[in-house]
């Protein structure tokens, strides 16, 4: 309980600090030299205060709530520890900005940095309007997992889809928009790091489908697989067949678009390795008290999936290929525990053929039409749709 607290103890001392520099414009907080004048508004001095410069924060938040995140999340109302849970991961995001983000240290001259504000870009009306839905998007995936769970049943509403038909529309829209884009195209490889402002974005839009198609389907997923016995062996069958999808899907990928040059292969397995490491500490968490959840480690190990290939983007740059596996190792760890689990109702053959097919025919047509990222996410996209759809159908039966 007080390691869950913690944050807390250090945020006060933080931000005490950092508003006294705000209010007194003390030049030793050199961002506030940076981004402040002496008229700036309160509303100016808060986004300091909470956001920064408001770009590496916002590339690192998912590194944060996978780290804050407690379990499924809620289940039934907002009751009051759902909302101490909440108040929790808001305090560990401002903890994180407070340290990460705010290093004095990182600046040598800062009689260089300029006294007046930056410039916000140009953005044309298009643009705002992906950024807007961006925003939608995201933020409404982040807040269902934290919403009541209604059940399996409240799917059969809408045809078991596992999003809402306008949440599923604004993400058709967005899948029309990347074709369009030349993000994660042949020639961007050439020089991965030429936008990362606009990798990100569409990072982050991943992200959003993940929650939305994954995340909380699989919470009410799961709640319909009974007492779990079993539930180690699927853990360790889902965690396998996860980093064994991964490395067979990045690595040919990788390897048809040569990124990068003639190292695909082991980038590859740098890439996986990384995404192993991150699944061993993360499993390590249910242990410190973060179990809110009758899997807790299946569902540690998913959110490393949801969120790693996000997370490795802000330091590789190829991460985006791992992006495919991770959707089909996801469907892996759905499909897997009702196989395993001794009191969960077994899988239709036919249904694990129509899966198992799926994935092939996505990737074997990504490999054949050679443009890689460019049609991955589209296909990809739709199949996890589906495939979630054919297991909520599946729970509810």
């Amino acid at each position: 309980m007080a390691l869950r607290w913690l944050p807390f103890t250090l945020l006060a001392v933080i931000l005490s600090l950092r508003i006294s520099s705000i209010l007194s414009h003390d030049t030793d907080h050199l961002e506030v030299v940076s981004y402040l004048q002496a008229d700036s508004s309160l509303t100016e001095r808060l986004h300091i205060l909470f956001a920064g410069d408001g770009i590496v924060e916002w590339m690192l938040l998912p590194l944060v709530y996978l780290i804050a995140w407690n379990g499924q999340g809620m289940k039934g109302t907002w009751k009051e520890e759902h909302l101490h849970k909440f108040k929790r991961t808001v305090a560990i995001m401002l903890l994180a900005s407070a340290t990460l983000f705010f290093d004095d240290s990182a600046y040598i001259a800062p009689e260089s940095f300029p006294l007046t504000p930056i410039p916000a870009p140009s953005v044309d009306r298009w643009t705002a309007v992906t950024l807007l839905l961006t925003e939608v998007l995201v933020i409404s995936g982040l807040m269902s997992m934290y919403g009541p769970s209604k059940g399996v049943e409240s799917y059969r509403e809408r045809k078991f889809l596992p999003a809402s038909p306008l949440i599923l529309t604004g993400f058709a829209y967005m899948a029309m928009a990347f074709m369009d884009s030349s993000v994660f195209d042949t020639s961007w490889w050439t020089d991965p790091y030429q936008d990362d402002k606009v990798a990100m974005m569409w990072m982050w839009i991943f992200v959003a489908f993940n929650l939305h198609v994954f995340g909380r389907p699989i919470r009410d997923i799961d709640s319909k697989l009974g007492a779990g016995d079993g539930r180690s062996r699927a853990l360790a069958f889902s965690i396998g067949a996860s980093l064994g999808v991964l490395i067979l899907v990045t690595s040919w990928l990788m390897h048809q678009q040569d990124a990068p040059d003639a190292t695909a292969i082991r980038s590859a397995f740098w890439l996986v390795g990384w995404i192993s490491v991150m699944m061993a500490i993360v499993l390590l968490l249910p242990l410190l008290g973060f179990d809110d959840g009758a899997r807790p480690e299946l569902d540690w190990a998913r959110w490393t999936l949801l969120f790693g290939p996000m997370i490795l983007f802000v330091v590789h740059p190829y991460s985006p290929f791992l992006l495919l596996g991770s959707w089909f190792a996801l469907i892996a760890t759905m499909a897997l525990p009702w196989m395993l689990e001794r009191e969960a109702k077994s899988l239709p053959l036919w249904q694990v053929f129509a899966v198992s097919a799926g994935m092939i025919a996505v990737f074997s047509v990504t490999l054949l039409s050679g443009q890689g990222m460019v049609i991955a996410f589209p296909l990809g996209g739709i199949f996890a749709s589906l495939s979630s759809m054919m297991m909520l159908r599946h729970a509810a039966a």
